[in-house]
């Protein structure tokens, strides 16, 4: 057997999984496609230093949809949104940009379907987390 190392060392910022790393990309390419300002409802990501890259680029962080300007672009989290939340948005004419995880949607899609077929949802998680 080895010895132990006695100083570990964790990188900083740490990776995050491949939904949160496409929606970081969508942001960048909205900047790319459409220029600044880009409003991105909540921040895309829990990490510090991948928002102040983007917002430094001209990414716009809110925390509803009611505050971006009428008619401005805007990419909804990895996280997802309600379907009121899409609602609220067409009615305002954002160009909206959905980063929605896959894994996020294939969730909502199946919790959908048990649930018109009479099963009760129980979610699971963190009290006012997005996910």
């Amino acid at each position: 057997m080895g010895t132990v190392p006695e100083l570990l060392l964790l990188a900083t910022p740490r990776g995050y999984c491949a939904g949160v790393d496409r929606a970081v990309q969508t942001v960048e390419r909205a900047l790319e496609l459409y220029g600044a300002p880009v409003y991105v409802r909540k921040e895309i990501v829990h990490n510090k230093h991948v928002v102040s890259q983007l917002r430094d680029r001209g990414a716009v962080f809110v925390d509803s949809e009611r505050e971006i300007p009428e008619g401005a672009t805007a990419v909804f989290s990895a996280h997802g949104v309600a379907p009121a939340v899409h609602a609220n948005a067409a009615r305002r004419h954002l160009r909206t940009i959905d980063a929605t995880c896959p894994l996020v949607t294939k969730v909502h899609v199946e919790a959908r379907k048990f649930a018109a077929e009479g099963y009760t949802i129980v979610l699971i998680g963190h009290a006012g987390h997005e996910e």
